[in-house]
């Protein structure tokens, strides 16, 4: 059980998110929905632990796992809204460090680089690569460590629908293996593919 126990971030006086609080069982996925500036990445970011809430906490099969940076690199998988790679680095090279910061070693998931079409991309420099080719290698960082938790943040956005119909159909399995995933997007029919419960995000309060 992923138990999210009233997490909320304040910026000085501005108060970007109130307190959100939900329960998450193993298989199920959260969706969570709302206009531009409504919170969703703030909330999303505060959930993959990359950045500190003001107050609340976060339990995972009942023990608190906030700010255990240990627990975030090995359970948790992040696909952020915008993509955040080393431009200067091969896509091998980016995805090898990134399992190794994970505390993994061996081959990479060649399972997850053909359903990504990463394969012939791997030598190449990510500068040079389109902001869809850039996307696939965020999705892969996220799904490479087999997180128990996946946290994805728009995840679709800029993807060929090939890709995205290869991604929802490799999520949906995912769930059906027990995993937790919570997912930010702003299409209806993914939403319902995906989502056993939505929250909704209004000027950072969530909606009941």
């Amino acid at each position: 059980m992923l138990q999210v126990q009233d997490i909320c971030k304040t910026y000085g006086a501005h108060q970007a998110l109130a307190p959100v609080r939900f329960f998450l069982p193993p298989g199920q996925c959260l969706g969570v929905t709302g206009g531009n500036g409504s919170g969703k990445s703030t909330l999303l970011r505060l959930l993959a632990q990359v950045q500190r809430p003001t107050g609340g906490d976060i339990r995972f099969e009942g023990r608190s796992v906030l700010g255990d940076r240990a627990f975030a690199r090995r359970s948790v998988g992040y696909v952020p809204q915008n993509n955040d790679l080393a431009e200067d680095l091969t896509v091998l090279r980016q995805l090898k460090l990134w399992q190794s910061a994970c505390g993994q070693s061996g081959p990479l998931d060649a399972q997850i680089l053909s359903m990504l079409g990463l394969e012939e991309l791997l030598p190449k420099r990510i500068s040079i690569l389109s902001g869809g080719m850039q996307r696939r290698v965020s999705i892969a960082m996220a799904l490479l460590n087999h997180p128990r938790i996946l946290v994805m943040d728009e995840a679709t956005t800029g993807l060929d629908q090939s890709y995205c119909q290869q991604l929802l159909c490799w999520l949906e399995e995912f769930l059906r293996r027990g995993g937790y995933l919570i997912w930010c997007s702003h299409h209806p029919d993914e939403i319902r593919r995906l989502c056993g419960s939505v929250l909704t995000l209004q000027d950072g309060q969530p909606m009941l």
